[in-house]
């Protein structure tokens, strides 16, 4: 079977979405210290747009099986702003309950844009998810 009918089998998407979720939001409280340096300066900041690219991939293709291969844009609208409020939350509880960490609006401004480059680049792809 082809990569992305499995990918499309069943509760897959949601599995996927919900295990990704897990996982990133455990990586956010990993303290500063025990994570890989770099040279340069704005890696944290393109690291949060992928990560956040990948989330509203994951989640948008959920959304887009449960909905028999359709999109709407109240269901897009709802996710998008789903994932900014969960990027806030972490920002948040990042700078109340880590020591390492400190909330930044620059995180949260490349949150929203990895999630609205995922968004655009799916609405972009997903006719070729049909076959």
């Amino acid at each position: 079977m082809p990569l992305i009918k499995q990918l499309l089998a069943g509760k897959r998407p949601l599995r996927l979405a919900i295990l990704y979720s897990c996982v990133i939001t455990v990586l956010f409280f990993i303290p500063s210290g025990e994570l890989p340096k770099t040279d340069f300066s704005e890696a944290d900041k393109l690291i949060h747009v992928l990560v956040y690219f990948v989330l509203a991939n994951l989640w948008i293709l959920y959304l887009y099986v449960k909905n028999g291969h359709h999109l709407y844009k109240r269901g897009t609208l709802i996710l998008l702003f789903s994932i900014l409020l969960y990027g806030i939350i972490i920002e948040i509880f990042q700078g109340l309950f880590t020591v390492s960490r400190s909330a930044d609006i620059l995180d949260v401004a490349s949150n929203l844009v990895g999630s609205l480059l995922g968004i655009y680049f799916f609405k972009n792809v997903k006719h070729k998810l049909k076959a």
